[in-house]
């Protein structure tokens, strides 16, 4: 958890993890740490965002994070909170017009 030092001094963060269905312990360890960073700057009214952007090939993995053995009962709490989006599948990339949707990204 050393990373989290650096975040300390920050105001905004954006963590992203690729694979994530294949990461859940690890997700579970840096969700919880995010959240706790979270709630510490917010004690100390320094207003700290973390948000996690998890990219995942497979949909069914985020519904059953909350059931795994290393997840504490503030995870658990917060995975059926009103914090947590949930997840949102995203259509096959081959249905996808690529020279448009990187037109869109750069508008």
């Amino acid at each position: 958890k050393a990373w989290l030092k650096g975040l300390v001094a920050a105001s905004k963060v954006l963590l992203v993890v690729d694979y994530a269905e294949m990461r859940q312990e690890m997700l579970l360890q840096l969700l919880e740490a995010a959240l706790l960073l979270g709630l510490k700057r917010e004690e100390e009214a320094s207003g700290i965002r973390v948000h996690v952007l998890c990219l995942a090939r497979e949909g069914s993995w985020w519904d059953g994070l909350k059931h795994q053995d290393k997840c504490t009962s503030l995870m658990k709490s917060w995975l059926g909170g009103t914090g947590n989006w949930g997840h949102t599948p995203l259509q096959p990339w081959a249905s996808i017009d690529r020279p448009s949707a990187f037109q869109d990204a750069l508008e």
